[in-house]
């Protein structure tokens, strides 16, 4: 079929119905296309080309270093103990999926006050994140936290959750697991919601239980949602920021410091944008290795 647009009096544009819908479709997507360009594919293409000089992100002159900025970035010790400390932060965020499931599947079944008990898990999720960090600065700290109070008044020495090297990454993680956990919990009931109930009539039907539903209707069915939520888990682990710069500034001695960290220092303490931008283009190399190895190994059987 052939339609007519007017432009103007007198002037008359004939086309196909086809070919006006694919015009009408690029033209509403132009404006975002043009936004894509402008906030995400060019300040990328510009960071990658920064990350070849050795500008200080002061001056305007700077020089073209090559992959020099790269080489230090490996042979650096304390970039592989930021990545280091972030592999705590993704283990972490397993271990959340892991409870996110056990509560959306006790939430989910006829609870007494199971609203109250979802609202009460989301709740941390909707605090600043900041306000999260100055709260468990209190919790944690040494001489008048509540945890070392408890502690000291069942007869133990107080913990250092903050001041000791091998535990503090471990606390820093624990405040993401309080606060991200009912986020991951909402989208897993969510995904159980979408589920055709048919499947688990027919499945009694025949006589399983609740695990063989569980292991072989639910966990297929969410697949896509598990995929989502181990995803954000790993960007979101190598990207741990807020807890370690507010709580602990990376210490004690920088055993606190997260990828994401130590980059920002390397731009605003050391003037070193070149370096930084090195670094957060290897960090976005690792999250796509890491989340298409991810993607195969739950997808594998597809």
């Amino acid at each position: 079929m052939v339609g007519t647009i007017k432009l103007k009096k007198g002037w008359y544009i004939k086309m196909t119905y086809r070919t006006q819908k694919k015009l009408l479709l690029g033209t509403f997507l132009l404006l975002p296309l043009m936004l894509m360009g402008l906030f995400f594919i060019y300040p990328f293409l510009r960071l990658f080309y920064m990350s070849f000089t050795d500008w200080d992100g002061i001056m305007p002159q700077y020089s073209f270093v090559g992959i020099d900025n790269y080489i230090e970035v490996f042979r650096t010790p304390d970039v592989w103990i930021s990545l280091r400390n972030n592999v705590i932060y993704i283990v972490n965020g397993v271990l959340q999926n892991i409870i996110a499931l056990l509560f959306a599947v006790l939430l989910t079944s006829k609870t007494r006050a199971r609203n109250f008990y979802k609202a009460s898990i989301f709740l941390p999720f909707i605090i600043n994140s900041a306000a999260v960090a100055f709260m468990f600065t209190f919790i944690f700290d040494f001489e008048r936290g509540p945890v070392n109070a408890v502690i000291t008044a069942l007869g133990a020495k107080p913990v250092s959750f903050l001041g000791n090297v091998s535990i503090v990454n471990f606390s820093l993680a624990g405040i993401s697991l309080w606060r991200y956990t009912g986020y991951t919990m909402i989208l897993y009931i969510a995904a159980f919601q979408s589920i055709n109930p048919d499947l688990y009539e027919s499945s009694m039907i025949d006589g399983a239980g609740a695990w063989q539903n569980f292991i072989y209707i639910t966990l297929p069915e969410i697949k896509t949602i598990v995929e989502l939520n181990l995803f954000l888990t790993l960007s979101g682990g190598l990207q741990a920021f807020v807890e370690p710069f507010i709580v602990t500034k990376g210490g004690p001695v920088n055993a606190s410091n997260t990828f994401v960290l130590y980059t920002i220092n390397a731009f605003t303490q050391f003037n070193r944008y070149g370096f930084a931008a090195a670094l957060s283009v290897i960090l976005l190399v690792i999250v796509l290795i890491l989340s298409g190895v991810q993607k195969k190994l739950i997808f594998r059987g597809d």
